[in-house]
């Protein structure tokens, strides 16, 4: 009789539980319209932030930033990496945002600089904006200065005329031509005795 009776109290428990979430109240169809609305503005966002990072990833201006990794990668004796960044910090706050913010940054170990900033229209669906940063004028310059230095210190040692070796016969013509040289695997007689 014991196990009759917990499993009719179970029962009971998965009915009533089940009446109470059915008694919760029903949303009207303008809040279910707006609950929609704003899911749809979300998937919608997370497509523009797609679609945009994979513009910046697709610019010339991208492609010209990792041809600079090898050269930079020699003078800093650091890891480089350049990567695409999408401004997420208006959308987490809720904005309703027209255009989105991104930039193609420059890491080179610790320090981080902004290449260009770059303006997104989500109503064209594509990139409006491409804009170079003082910051990336003056890193360029930089590595521009410090190419050419290695370079300048490189030719005075380039420009030195390597000195020849000299043969074993051009020795044996240097030497006074007056003293003799005893033979090889003869033995001078004149030292023995």
């Amino acid at each position: 009789m014991g196990i009759r009776s917990l499993l009719l109290l179970c029962c009971m428990f998965l009915g009533v539980t089940s009446f109470a979430q059915n008694q919760k109240e029903k949303l009207t169809r303008e809040e279910k319209d707006e609950k929609i609305k704003a899911r749809q503005d979300r998937i919608d966002m997370k497509n523009d932030i797609t679609i945009f990072k994979r513009q910046i990833l697709g610019l010339k201006e991208y492609a010209a930033e990792r041809k600079k990794i090898p050269d930079l990668q020699k003078t800093s004796k650091m890891m480089v990496k350049v990567t695409a960044v999408v401004d997420t910090e208006a959308i987490d706050q809720g904005a309703d945002l027209k255009t989105l913010l991104g930039s193609i940054r420059q890491d080179v170990g610790d320090n981080s600089t902004v290449m260009y900033e770059l303006v997104y229209d989500r109503a064209q669906k594509k990139i409006s904006s491409i804009k170079r940063t003082p910051e990336a004028i003056d890193a360029d310059r930089e590595l521009a200065d410090e190419k050419e230095e290695k370079a300048t210190a490189k030719k005075p040692a380039a420009a030195k005329k390597p000195v020849a070796k000299k043969n074993k016969d051009e020795d044996d013509e240097e030497e006074d031509p007056d003293e003799e040289k005893p033979a090889k695997g003869k033995r001078n007689t004149d030292d023995d005795e």
